[in-house]
């Protein structure tokens, strides 16, 4: 299974192939397993095994607690470096293995976090460090190992190892507790004029977007597997022959579709953004405007995180971009002396984007705004140092809730901006 994987991808292998790599015949195979999905399974439940026991061999003996997190990380990256094969399968193909895979890996990713938690409970501070920041770290890590994985470069983690653990180990502040009161404060909501141009947006009087959104709405709406040229082109208005000048094929009007749809929501956080007074603040505006918008629109949410995976290496590939993108943004944006470093913005974005795709898998996107202080954390605690990254999202969220209680009515520059992204 995982050489076939490997060579194919989970979509494309059959029961053929597995038997035929593995010398045995298709009776043996049945006798073993229902399909190529139970076997898929019970391979990635093989690997998570085996992945956690490699950890827990590397600490064995060992007492201090940041040593046993340092050896942690060396087992896991040379894991991967080492069987490139498996890991891909784990952590890059499990995606494409549909709802059963993906709560496989949900558990797998439970006993890191179980693991990390206990190590960090260890330290003779004894400083707490909430479970939803530790879920945040082992998504990183794991955004970060899948993007090497996805090109090849698997063999450089090893040398990540050390780096990776002190961005873990930033995150342990006494005053990262106040995250979760902060959230339960306060709730930020987008602006109706924003909401309403997102969802307005099949409205403009052009072929490529009429296409675009169908696609989006229909692949929100039933899934990708029941994306169809003739369906999307039914609901865009369009002929056939427009469509095939548009787009080869519906994969890659499925693939720009969720690009526009993803690039859009992005653009309207940003545009959020840009009432924080600093920096900081601008950024747990964008981050709560992005998570309100996940909130109030399910289908949205449901292409964005889900659908999109349905395509396999393609979607995965997609997906890393969209993760790579917002990375550089948030690097170029940073001012001097507020800059994380590179493998730090990377895994940040990571973790922040699996939190929110594991909410949005679990029916649970509308529990996203209350956790973006949380959110905001991830990503500012490495470039600002935890006690300011908490000051800092405790001072927006004041004036956030100081500003909704005296809003004012937009100015005629800004209704012209919202405007232009209705269209």
């Amino acid at each position: 299974m995982i050489e076939t994987v490997g060579e194919r991808g989970y979509q494309a292998v059959t029961v053929r192939d597995i038997v035929r790599r593995a010398g045995v015949s298709s009776r043996t195979f049945y006798e073993h397993f229902a399909g190529k999905e139970e076997c898929f399974l019970a391979t990635c439940e093989l690997l998570a095994r085996r992945s956690v026991k490699r950890v827990g061999a590397a600490q064995q003996g060992c007492r201090d607690w940041r040593e046993r997190l340092q050896l942690a990380f060396w087992a896991w990256t040379r894991g991967i470096a080492r069987e490139p094969g498996a890991a891909r399968l784990a952590l890059v193909e499990a995606f494409a293995g549909g709802p059963a895979a993906l709560e496989r890996m949900r558990r797998a990713e439970d006993v890191f976090e179980a693991m990390l938690a206990q190590s960090f409970a260890c330290a003779p501070d004894r400083v707490a460090v909430p479970r939803l920041v530790v879920k945040g770290i082992v998504a990183g890590v794991q955004a970060l190992a899948r993007a090497r994985l996805l090109d090849d470069r698997a063999h450089e983690l090893p040398g990540l190892a050390r780096e990776l653990l002190e961005w873990a180990l930033c995150f342990r502040c006494p005053a990262a507790a106040a995250l979760a009161p902060l959230g339960e404060r306060s709730a930020p909501v987008l602006g109706g004029a924003l909401t309403a141009g997102r969802r307005g947006r099949g409205t403009c009087e052009d072929d490529r977007a009429r296409v675009l959104d169908a696609a989006a709405r229909l692949a929100a709406q039933a899934g990708f597997e029941k994306l169809t040229a003739a369906r999307i082109r039914a609901i865009a208005g369009v002929s056939r022959r427009r469509f095939d000048e548009l787009f080869c094929n519906v994969d890659e009007c499925f693939i720009t579709a969720f690009e526009h749809d993803t690039g859009r929501a992005l653009a309207q956080a940003v545009s959020a953004g840009t009432a924080g007074r600093t920096w900081p603040g601008g950024l747990h505006r964008a981050l709560s405007a992005l998570c309100a918008q996940i909130a109030a629109d399910p289908a949205s949410a449901r292409l964005q995180f889900i659908e999109i995976l349905s395509l396999g290496l393609d979607g995965m590939h997609c997906r890393a971009r969209i993760i790579d993108g917002i990375a550089r943004d948030f690097l170029a944006s940073a001012p001097d002396g507020q800059r994380a470093s590179v493998l730090a913005a990377e895994a940040s974005v990571g973790a922040i984007w699996g939190i929110i795709q594991r909410h949005v898998v679990s029916d649970r996107a509308d529990r996203l705004p209350p956790i973006t202080p949380t959110l905001s954390y991830l990503a500012l605690a490495p470039a600002l140092g935890a006690q300011q990254a908490v000051e800092a999202i405790a001072l927006e969220q004041a004036r956030m809730r100081a500003g909704r209680s005296r809003r004012r009515p937009p100015t005629a520059a800004r209704r012209s901006a919202l405007a232009a992204w209705a269209c």
